[in-house]
């Protein structure tokens, strides 16, 4: 039944803006503005159809139908950011030989486009070589191969729809990791606008920041964004700050509760880098101990870089197995008076602490017994450094303040030499370190749009969303999602929220199925229904 269909749609395509059938003109940028043919300045707004890119489908059939452009329509959304699998084009057992099924799937959903008024993004999404934002995609930078393969599937794109404006361009890669630097990605976005506009001079290319370079989340001086030479493009980003918040709770995140937005007693910060530790903190002794009340000596903050502060564990060339439980930090004032607990943690949960080790020894994570209660967290197995560090925990030190870092631990069969600890790790960043509330990600944003007028080029807020967690138990989702919205307007953003149908991040959940109109987060479809009526 679906091969019909997209049969009876195949052909469709429309090759000249001219033949009679109502569509819009070819969008175009002009400095800092998306324009329409007549020179109107134009905000894209609507969402992402993820198009099951993680399946093995070649057309993703269960993901939506017509009956879903209508629903974006009826949100008052005038674009969908559409996401591709080179799959659906190509096999690595044939490459460079393109699926008509691939073309007629695109065919049939612009042709839903345009009865909806609804304007597509075609975006690579899943690339030869590799899916990007994990860290796994280095074959696409380190293989030739694959990069010649995405030029050519990009310039055959530009090619079949170089006369369709229910297009409104390409976004020729996801979230960029490249495995050396910014100018790897730079090089590849070039070849690939090269490749497209030797064959299409309309279409808007979307280029997206390295989201990080494999081992280094530094930004350079233009925060990652790759400058292509190219006289119709608009810079791409996606945002999902805080992340501990719109990822918290899912498994596959490895985050545990987030809390809530806005909550002006938790802090955010970036561009930081590590500055000190209180190293004078005793180890713990070596062999079989049991649990034991800990103390860290009191560490004055005396140097105004030190502007924040972490808890770690410690487990250096443990050997055997050290374990943590009913963690706390305690703040005195200049005069040496206790003040308050600044953390107080029974360590019951491993969301939000990641471990780490010099040479990629040991493990840490959750015991399955503890002090006072049946967890806790432990080190075990390393031969070098380590720790785990929880920057979720992260707090302001004062100034003229000291800290005291207390708690319980257990020891099994820890190596002579060992340094088994308690710690607290103070970070420095430039930037402000600002509460969780719309003030800060007003902050973050605005940096982007700054840029962005620096460099005369629109932005493109690509991806935006709240997971699922973040719209039960008073989690204030909706008022995450109400903020940005609004300071997308502010800042003359066009947008996109990540996702239309899925079970994490989805307006409509399910896998496998088409979208059910009885299964959906109905707030916020309400929400964004108000909110894009503008």
């Amino acid at each position: 039944m679906v091969l019909l269909v997209l049969l009876a749609f195949a052909g469709c395509r429309k090759d000249h803006p001219d033949d009679g059938q109502s569509g819009p003109d070819f969008l175009k940028t002009s400095g800092t503005d998306i324009v329409d043919g007549k020179g109107q300045m134009v905000l894209l707004k609507g969402v992402a159809f993820g198009n099951e890119v993680w399946s093995e489908n070649e057309v993703p059939a269960t993901h939506h139908n017509e009956a879903d452009f209508a629903r974006v329509k009826a949100m008052n959304m005038n674009v969908i950011r559409f996401y591709l699998n080179y799959r659906t084009f190509e096999s690595d057992a044939a490459p460079y030989a393109y699926k008509q099924t691939g073309w007629d799937w695109i065919d049939l959903n612009i042709a839903w486009a345009r009865k909806y008024g609804i304007r597509l993004i075609l975006n690579m999404h899943a690339p030869q070589g590799g899916y990007q934002s994990q860290g796994n995609g280095d074959a696409l930078w380190n293989e030739a191969e694959n990069q010649n393969r995405l030029v050519a599937l990009w310039k055959a794109i530009a090619a079949r729809y170089a006369g369709e404006p229910q297009i409104a361009g390409f976004g020729i890669l996801n979230e960029p990791v490249p495995t050396l630097s910014v100018q790897q990605w730079q090089h590849l976005a070039q070849r690939i606008a090269d490749s497209i506009r030797a064959v299409d001079r309309k279409h808007i290319l979307f280029i997206e920041k390295a989201i990080y370079i494999k081992g280094n989340y530094a930004e350079d001086e233009n925060l990652n964004f790759p400058l292509v030479n190219d006289d119709n493009q608009v810079a791409e980003f996606h945002f999902y700050e805080p992340h501990s918040y719109t990822h918290q709770l899912f498994d596959w995140a490895g985050l545990g509760d987030g809390g809530a937005y806005p909550d002006t007693n938790i802090i955010t910060f970036t561009n930081h880098t590590w500055y000190t530790a209180t190293f004078s903190n005793p180890s713990f002794p070596a062999g079989d101990k049991p649990w034991t009340w800990y103390e860290g000596v009191r560490f004055r903050i005396s140097d105004p870089e030190m502007n924040i502060g972490i808890p770690a564990l410690v487990g250096a060339k443990v050997g055997g197995r050290v374990l943590f439980d009913d963690l706390v930090i305690r703040e005195y004032n200049e005069a040496g008076f206790y003040v308050r607990d600044v953390i107080s943690s029974p360590l019951d949960e491993a969301g939000g602490w990641y471990y780490w080790s010099s040479d990629g020894s040991g493990t840490g994570g959750l015991a399955m017994e503890g002090h006072s209660h049946s967890q806790s967290l432990f080190i075990s197995g390393a031969g070098s450094d380590c720790n785990m560090s929880n920057y979720s925990a992260a707090f302001v030190p004062k100034q003229g303040y000291s800290y005291q870092i207390c708690g319980w631990m257990k020891g099994e069969q820890l190596a002579a030499g060992s340094s088994c600890k308690l710690r607290i790790d103070f970070l420095s960043t430039p930037d402000p370190v600002l509460s969780r509330n719309r003030e800060m990600l007003a902050f973050r944003l605005g940096k982007v749009k700054e840029w962005s007028e620096t460099r005369q080029v629109p932005l493109f807020l690509g991806e935006f969303g709240a997971g699922m967690y973040c719209f039960i138990n008073n989690k204030g989702g909706l008022s995450w999602v109400g903020d940005v919205i609004d300071l997308a307007f502010q800042y003359n953003m066009s947008f996109c929220y990540h996702a239309y149908h899925e079970d994490s991040f989805g307006l409509y959940y399910g896998y496998g199925t088409l979208p059910d109109p009885n299964h959906k987060n109905q707030p916020l479809i309400d929400l964004l229904t108000g909110k894009l009526i503008k």
